[in-house]
């Protein structure tokens, strides 16, 4: 018995272990196809090891073999798009689509010289795989259709060629190479951020790729030279420490993304705001410009949530963010500080006056009040602002003097001024 593979097995089968692990705990859905490529990877070591071991079932052991390659690499396409539910529209759609390329293998496999066969199987697998990568689909169409498309028309026609010149052999080692490729670039193209673990797992898949055409050729050149099989598994061991790494890097970044962000309205929070602060300070500096801070305050905020609750508060203060960012330019920076208090940096203003005209109409950006509920809402705010470096050169400095212009400023007119619930009658906002 040839147990060779057994290593191999413990090794994918430890690595599920791991992945379904980090499913269970961070929900990441692409875990969900990484792991039917891996299981369907699982089921490929367990088809060779029959095939190098009942010599009687080889042929239909190492079509499974190759098969399972095929689909291993179809799975890991569809992690790279947004439908990643584990339902069975998305696992027909990879399996599927696969299907003329695993009866081309088949075929070869067992010998079959007929011309028009592979033909015909490579027709339907490019019209299957265009099937699935028109389903295939990211909010920002990265590779775009048109590129997908180019890919598939591209790959087939080489397969064809192959084909008219009579190596189905070649055909089905171009398969495997171009299928691997193809996932090489789609895990770069779909990635949040170019990040070192992204291009690690991106060329280990293009080593992946590559294994099968040096393997072929070293066995037609130097077909006395041993290489062990751990060494053409290794681009897989590399594929999974890449797509491990780049899980961790994602939850890191989530998580600084959370420690620098209100979870509500989704502004930077007091923390990045004095880190923005101070580089918007030291850029001013050296450039001998001006900037300005504004601080916002919702007046009568406690009273929305006294009355009318909590949820309708955080509807308002997601609505207040809202409206504040339409009176901001590109380069400014609002922030949520807590509660029902905002701040802005204004990156570049030329004086005092555009500074105070800015504040203003931040404060006029509420003026039409909100609809919630049946309700009309009267919000209003108040604004101070400071500027650097007259009012001060440190960020805690501005601040204090943004704040005491805010609450200097903050208007206390008699309960009529503010318009009144449309359904009740009474005030819901003065200011």
């Amino acid at each position: 018995m040839n147990y060779s593979v057994v290593p191999d097995f413990v090794a994918i089968g430890g690595l599920i272990a791991v992945f379904w692990t980090l499913l269970r705990r961070t929900r990441e859905s692409r875990l969900n196809f990484w792991l039917v490529g891996w299981g369907l990877l699982l089921i490929h070591i367990v088809a060779e090891f029959v095939a190098r071991n009942t010599p009687g079932s080889a042929n239909g052991a190492w079509s499974v073999a190759v098969a399972m390659l095929i689909l291993t690499a179809n799975a890991f396409l569809w992690a790279s798009n947004d439908q990643l539910d584990i339902g069975w529209r998305n696992l027909s759609i990879v399996v599927f689509s696969a299907v003329p390329d695993v009866a081309f293998l088949t075929l070869d496999t067992y010998g079959s010289h007929s011309t028009w066969a592979y033909a015909l199987l490579t027709a339907a697998g490019m019209g299957s795989m265009l099937w699935m990568l028109r389903a295939w689909h990211t909010a920002a169409d990265r590779p775009t259709r048109r590129w997908r498309t180019s890919l598939v028309l591209a790959a087939y026609a080489v397969q064809g060629a192959l084909v008219a010149w009579g190596h189905p052999g070649e055909a089905v080692t171009w398969m495997l190479v171009w299928h691997y490729l193809a996932v090489a670039e789609f895990y770069r193209a779909t990635a949040p951020c170019p990040s070192a673990s992204v291009r690690f797992t991106m060329i280990s898949f293009i080593a992946w790729a590559f294994v099968f055409p040096v393997a072929n050729l070293m066995y037609l050149l130097w077909p006395h030279v041993h290489v062990d099989g751990e060494v053409w598994n290794l681009p897989k061991f590399l594929v999974a420490t890449g797509m491990t790494f780049t899980l961790l890097e994602e939850q890191l970044s989530k998580a600084e993304y959370a420690s620098l962000h209100d979870a509500l309205t989704g502004l930077p929070n007091r923390r990045m705001l004095v880190r923005q602060l101070q580089e918007t300070m030291t850029r001013a500096r050296v450039a001998g410009a001006l900037m300005a801070l504004v601080v916002i305050d919702l007046d009568g905020f406690k009273e929305i949530n006294d009355t009318l609750g909590h949820a309708v508060g955080d509807e308002v203060l997601q609505w207040a963010a809202r409206q504040f960012r339409t009176r901001l330019g590109r380069g400014d920076v609002l922030a949520r500080l807590g509660g029902d208090e905002f701040a802005v940096v204004l990156t570049d203003v030329p004086d005092r006056d555009a500074a105070d005209r800015i504040a203003q109409n931040l404060r006029l950006a509420l003026a039409s009040g909100m609809v919630t509920r049946g309700r009309q809402l009267a919000i209003r705010a108040s604004v101070g602002f400071s500027m650097y470096p007259a009012d001060g050169e440190e960020a805690d400095r501005l601040y204090a003097v943004a704040d005491r212009a805010m609450y200097e400023r903050k208007p206390y007119r008699q309960e009529q001024d503010a318009p009144p619930d449309a359904n009740t009658g009474r005030v819901i906002s003065s200011a």
